[in-house]
């Protein structure tokens, strides 16, 4: 719920071989092995609206395969581009569409040269890379809103969820849990430190556009010749309509003009979408927080919970107002007392962190409770969360309990939970070790692409827990894993391929792996690739990676500090400064990174 966790209670790293290993944190992967020297330049990076998300194009003067990583606190995406170098590209650029605030350029490395772009977000983010003969395009789509459940004798209660960093779940630590990011029809997440989260119980601006993306050309017709009668709900649906582009050419300056004219006919919902345009900037030159606070504010005034948790939202974030905690929770309390499972989230998180009211776990487990009776997938992995490591001394740690959160998360089908549940029954927390189930659970995460599922699945296939053994499939799902920045499946993978595990050995991919792994700060890939380095040709470039790597692990492994002390006999007193300028350089970058 909070990132209060810094490593969850049955964290799971899954090696594959018994090697001398240490502590563990996250790196991205890439597919393809590059020279130390530069191969490539960025000339240009350009970004460009899609209808369901963004583009950002990068071209290239040579192929060059991209590293990725989710990281948070603030939340961003991070690019490694190995092998290049920055070429006319501006090193900054002001997006703020959807979830994405910017990107920032930079020469990460110079030996071995290495690229950055890094995606400064407002919340959490999909992504997707494609890559071409030169050029790469990241993909940031921003998701659809989820069908609503109608209740006409109740106000709309459509609002976003506060969540401070995602909790961890019990699988490893390295992938945070994903979140939907913002569109104008999806819910708005302020700031780093406060995420969005979306459930549409009832028919407001949000509900509106679920039914807007499923309407069929002889529902469009009754609503055009409806919404030229006036009629400000038709106007509202058919102006969603037009935002959405499904049946019709997307055009947000025609949507605009029908919301303001349905808005002044009393609409509701037209209020709402309008405030949403506001903050997230559709059909203007820019966001308006302060048209979007007074559309929300007309809202609720018409009893809208939807509106009321925005406004609370804008509050907590100092969004186009002054920070006032004080206010978002009055505003959060109105909607969640009107039993919304949103405004519910956000209170159990003000209490949780003691801001604005005291710090009171206890109520806010009974405020996720509630979220959780709704089914709101983030209230019930949180208390499966706060079963396993209480926040309070006070509070008993139910490891039953726990699993049946994950199991109701699990079957509303959310991957976090399915693959959570893998992890349970292959540690066996509740008394037992039931492979097959594992397996069952991690392959449902896994078909629906989260990291942990396809890490789980991977590693069960390479040690034939639950199912033969089976490498190919095992590297083929490690390696999806990995392109999603799973640390653990990067290093499985760098084993594999050091100890040929179901394929000839292959050192250079096995290096290339356990590189991604040390940049991010994993201390036993650190060793690995030190140790591997110190075996090559006995060229100098490779003597000083091997020395800092090793220098970078001997706090955390042992048999670091023999290797380095017989590797420095190899070195000149030139060669140790820079290996030991280069530690303090990776060191100095990481943690202005915040890693």
């Amino acid at each position: 719920m909070i990132a209060r966790f810094a490593a969850s209670l049955l964290c799971v790293s899954i090696c594959i071989c018994c090697a001398p290993t240490s502590a563990q944190t996250q790196a991205p992967r890439t597919a393809a092995l590059v020279s130390a020297a530069p191969v490539a330049n960025i000339r240009k990076v350009d970004v460009s609206p899609r209808p369901d998300g963004l583009a950002i194009t990068i071209a290239l003067s040579a192929p060059v395969v991209p590293t990725a990583d989710r990281v948070e606190n603030p939340d961003r995406l991070v690019f490694d581009f190995p092998g290049c170098e920055l070429k006319g590209a501006n090193p900054h650029l002001p997006v703020n569409q959807g979830p994405v605030k910017g990107l920032r350029m930079s020469q990460f490395s110079i030996n071995p040269p290495v690229a950055r772009i890094v995606v400064d977000l407002k919340a959490p983010s999909n992504f997707e890379i494609k890559s071409s003969e030169k050029q790469v395009v990241i993909e940031i789509p921003f998701p659809k809103p989820e069908r609503a459940s109608i209740a006409p004798s109740t106000p709309p209660a459509v609002k976003p969820v506060v969540s401070s960093s995602p909790p961890p779940s019990i699988n490893p630590p390295s992938i945070k849990r994903e979140q939907p990011s913002p569109t104008a029809t999806s819910p708005k997440q302020a700031v780093p430190e406060i995420a969005a989260h979306r459930v549409t119980p009832a028919p407001g601006a949000y509900a509106l556009m679920a039914k807007a993306k499923i309407l069929n050309v002889g529902d469009l017709q009754e609503i055009e010749d409806k919404a030229d009668t006036g009629d400000p709900d038709a106007q509202t649906m058919l102006a969603l309509a037009y935002h959405a582009g499904v049946l019709l050419k997307q055009d947000d300056a025609q949507a605009l003009h029908l919301l303001r004219n349905a808005a002044d006919r009393g609409s509701m919902a037209a209020e709402e979408s309008l405030g949403i345009f506001a903050e997230t900037g559709v059909g203007i030159d820019q966001p308006s927080p302060a048209d979007a606070l007074s559309w929300y504010r007309k809202a609720a005034a018409r009893g809208s919970l939807d509106a009321a948790t925005s406004i609370g939202l804008m509050y907590a974030n100092g969004k186009g107002v002054k920070r006032d905690i004080t206010q978002a929770v009055t505003w959060f309390r109105r909607a969640a007392d009107g039993g919304d499972a949103s405004a519910q989230y956000n209170l159990a998180l003000v209490y949780e962190r003691g801001e604005g009211v005291p710090q009171d776990y206890r109520a806010a487990a009974r405020w996720l409770r509630a979220a959780a009776d709704q089914n709101l997938v983030p209230a019930i992995l949180d208390l499966a969360e706060i079963s396993l490591q209480p926040p309070d001394s006070s509070m008993p740690a139910d490891i039953a309990k726990a699993v049946a959160y994950y199991e109701k998360a699990a079957d509303l089908g959310n991957p976090v939970a399915q693959a959570a549940l893998g992890t349970v029954l292959t540690k066996g927390l509740t008394g037992k070790v039931d492979y097959d189930q594992a397996v069952m659970w991690y392959r449902k995460a896994a078909d629906q692409g989260d990291p942990d599922g396809e890490l789980g699945l991977g590693v069960s296939y390479a040690l034939g827990r639950g199912v033969p053994v089976d490498y190919d499939e095992a590297r083929r799902l490690l390696t999806a894993a990995a392109d999603k920045g799973q640390i653990e499946a990067q290093y499985d993978l760098a084993i594999m391929y050091e100890e040929g595990k179901g394929a000839p050995a292959d050192p250079d991919i096995a290096e290339h792996y356990y590189q991604m792994a040390a940049d991010r700060g994993m201390v036993k890939a650190q060793y690995r690739y030190g140790l591997l380095l110190s075996k090559r040709n006995g060229s100098s470039t490779n003597r000083i990676a091997a020395c800092k790597w090793l220098m970078l692990a001997q706090d955390s492994i042992k048999d670091s500090s023999s290797l380095l002390s017989d590797l420095r006999k190899s070195m000149s007193g030139q060669e140790v400064a820079e290996a030991e300028r280069e530690v303090d350089n990776w060191r100095l970058i990481h943690q202005a990174m915040g890693r």
